[in-house]
């Protein structure tokens, strides 16, 4: 993951705790909303071009960090930081978890480890989306759910039983999608030589299912100092960082939901 991308993860854990004033359960709800490579490429960053409005408006109603970076910039070792609360040389997670990298956590951090904590505090955890840490004995949820990262409309769907059940416990929910991260691909249906990689976007401004798909024009996309000035790759990956914040629209009513059922079960 990329030097900023720090940002979107401190806005989201701030967006998510409690919304309710009525439920004593509900208003200890947690969510950690995480995507991968966003960079600031939010509206309430200042970005000219990205079409965030649903980041845009928490951010208004909340906390927003201006000074906050990835203790490290790359994938599994920064997520390992934001579940342990440790630096990667306290934490033992120094690089990738997946294939042959093979980095994991240390045993004894079990302790510290978020979903551990809270689970211990007597929270409902579960996950869903990208994990990509060791071991997960560690980094436990109690429940994994099942969802296309590269869909965050159907992430939030298949979260809908655990936000709307009826329960006097909270919960803490790790919604972790694959955008804006390159991959998924290389767009063969692109005329250039080189062909563009898809970023998880559909050829041909095709859309993913329930998703509200926004497209830009080449000419109006400023390119990040980090990638190639080449006819296709900004304007994908400016596409597939407006995906993933949308799924923050389905929210407000589930939590509502929520807050009204934990009024019910609060003795």
């Amino acid at each position: 993951m990329g030097y900023h991308q720090m940002f979107l993860r401190l806005l989201a854990v701030t967006v998510v705790a409690c919304l309710a004033q009525v439920g004593w359960t509900a208003e200890r709800n947690i969510v950690v909303f995480i995507t991968d490579d966003e960079s600031p490429t939010l509206g309430c960053y200042g970005d000219p071009v990205a079409v965030t409005p649903a980041v845009d408006a928490l951010a208004a109603d909340g906390m927003v960090f201006e000074n906050a970076f990835a203790t490290t910039a790359s994938c599994s070792a920064s997520r390992s930081v934001v579940l342990s609360g440790l630096h990667n040389h306290a934490n033992g997670q120094y690089g990738h978890q997946h294939d042959f990298h093979k980095f994991a956590s240390w045993y004894d951090v079990v302790s510290l480890s978020l979903p551990r904590a809270l689970a211990r505090a007597g929270y409902r955890t579960a996950r869903i989306g990208k994990y990509h840490v060791a071991p997960e004995e560690v980094y436990h949820f109690e429940t994994v759910l099942k969802g296309n990262a590269r869909n965050a409309v159907q992430m939030a769907e298949s979260c809908r039983g655990l936000i709307e059940a009826e329960s006097d416990q909270p919960f803490f929910l790790y919604f972790a999608t694959s955008d804006p991260h390159r991959g998924g691909g290389i767009d063969k249906t692109s005329p250039l030589d080189l062909k563009p990689d898809l970023f998880g976007n559909k050829p041909n401004c095709g859309s993913h299912q329930g998703v509200k798909e926004v497209f830009f024009d080449p000419a109006d996309v400023p390119v990040p100092a980090f990638l190639p000035d080449t006819p296709r790759p900004a304007v994908n990956w400016l596409s597939t960082t407006s995906r993933a914040p949308g799924s923050i629209r389905a929210w407000p009513g589930w939590l509502r939901s929520s807050r009204r059922q934990a009024s019910m079960t609060k003795p």
